[in-house]
């Protein structure tokens, strides 16, 4: 395709001009000045770059702290709750990075009076600046990024004020899409839905397919919010729910925002050598047990089978060990860090669970239950899986009308999905992960990371004020949310 043989090169110009929004160690370069540049050309990179990075932070970071995987390299690290304090600079920088990027695809799409393009800015906008909120509190909004105005030192904008804007321009974009027009700027197609110019009986389906993820992440943050009091999101959320024709949301698998990679270069797997994958890393027994007792076709395509003796079988290790076990065990597939891979943006099994969890709460239990067996099915199929015809015939699958249950399914659903089992864990306090014997008193799952040290350093007086707003900067101190 066209827009690969240009990406290179733009992204090193990318990480060039725009490092200084990373970390405001440095005057801004203004984007503008980046030469034949249009929205198209800035649409691309955010998409692999932002789902890559994500990948790896679920691999590196989600998947250990919710005991998921067990390594037994050592015994000090983020499986028990051994957290640097470092943890979320790499989220920080990187977020603020390819906020820039989408900062000029908007003020280009305006330009240019391309409402598509602006749109998705706002939606990918809007995902990015929740994915920070969630992670660290109250962070820079309305002056981020904005060296080349001269703002260097920007303020930080409070957890409320920031979802606000996040609910407000969701529901702004899905009302500027067009989609009886598509991307004029990328003939070849966008990487996440291939949507370029061609339309469908009038329609492009790709912009159809944009404007779900819009409405589907606007879902993500009002649950998220249910119950903060000040942002009326229960309100919000049922006027969504009752109105599909004006908030379309994820409908099926092929709606959700599952980034392919073909594993062709540039698109290459987030993970250079599959064989780092499973190096000292093996699932969890708690991981691992669940599936089991749910006879989920989802552990066969998840894990390895160990050989212990002469028996082969799928079994985990103990979370937060004091001793290292003897015994064998499963590891993480390779086959999941190779491409061609799907990388999860958010899936339609999430958006499913959302709704059956509204409806747990404040509708009927037929509708709930409906919305789980959707859900946990489109999970299953969205990895390759097929439901068995007995499996929703199974006591511990059958939906029984609890919290955990549906939260406990939803932690397989956002397998490989960013922060978000984090997060939800945070919301819900579930699933009800194992502490293990060899965690260290004092020691917990976070609240959410720490600012970076570059911000306390180059962006003092603001940091104090965030700080002081928030009750501390500490792994502790709880989200609006939470």
């Amino acid at each position: 395709m066209k827009y690969l043989s240009k990406k290179i090169a733009l992204l090193v110009l990318i990480t060039l001009a725009f490092s200084s929004c990373t970390n405001f160690d440095e005057l801004n370069t203004d984007p503008t000045r980046l030469n034949q540049s249009n929205p198209g050309t800035l649409l691309n990179p955010v998409l692999y770059e932002m789902a890559s990075y994500n990948w790896s932070r679920y691999n590196d970071y989600t998947f250990p702290l919710m005991q998921g995987t067990v390594s037994t390299s050592s015994i000090s690290g983020v499986g028990w709750y051994n957290i640097q304090d470092a943890a979320g600079d790499g989220s920080w920088s990187t977020y603020y990075k390819w906020l820039t990027n989408i900062k000029e695809m908007e003020k280009q799409a305006i330009k240019l009076n391309e409402p598509n393009y602006r749109a998705i800015g706002m939606t990918l906008r809007s995902w990015i600046f929740q994915l920070l909120t969630d992670g660290f509190g109250d962070i820079p909004m309305t002056e981020a990024c904005r060296g080349g105005e001269g703002i260097l030192t920007p303020k930080f904008d409070n957890q409320l004020d920031v979802y606000k804007q996040i609910i407000n321009d969701l529901d702004s974009a899905n009302m500027i899409f067009d989609t009886a027009n598509g991307l004029k700027y990328n003939a070849d197609g966008e990487l996440l839905y291939g949507t370029n110019t061609t339309l469908t009986s009038g329609v492009s389906t790709g912009i159809v397919k944009w404007k779900r993820f819009c409405n589907s992440l606007r879902m993500r943050a009002l649950l998220r919010t249910l119950n903060v009091s000040d942002l009326n999101s229960k309100n919000k959320l049922s006027e969504m729910l009752t109105n599909p024709t004006k908030y379309p949301v994820f409908e099926s698998n092929t709606d959700a925002a599952l980034l392919p990679l073909s594993g062709v270069n540039p698109q290459l797997a987030p993970m250079t050598r599959p064989q780092d994958f499973t190096a000292y890393i093996y699932l969890s027994e708690f991981f691992v047990e669940n599936l089991k007792t749910w006879n989920d076709p989802r552990l066969a395509l998840f894990a390895t089978q160990a050989t212990n003796g002469t028996v082969k079988s799928y079994i985990g290790l103990p979370s937060g060990y004091a001793v290292t076990p003897s015994i064998n065990a499963s590891q993480p597939k390779q086959a999941l860090a190779i491409a061609p891979m799907k990388i999860t943006l958010m899936s339609y099994a999430e958006l499913e669970l959302i709704k059956a969890e509204y409806d747990q709460r404040f509708g009927t239990a037929t509708d709930a239950g409906n919305h789980y067996k959707k859900g946990v099915t489109a999970s299953i199929e969205q990895w390759g899986g097929v439901v068995p015809a007995t499996y929703f015939s199974n006591a511990a699958v059958a939906y029984n009308g609890t919290l955990e249950q549906l939260m406990t399914q939803k932690y397989y659903a956002l397998f490989f999905c960013d922060y978000q089992a984090w997060y939800e864990y945070n919301r819900t306090g579930l699933p009800k992960v194992p502490r293990g014997v060899g965690v260290s008193v004092g020691k917990d799952i976070p609240k959410r990371f720490k600012y970076p040290m570059a911000i306390q350093r180059t962006n003092m007086k603001n940091y104090q004020l965030a700080k002081a707003n928030m009750g501390g900067d500490e792994f502790s101190i709880k989200l609006i949310w939470q």
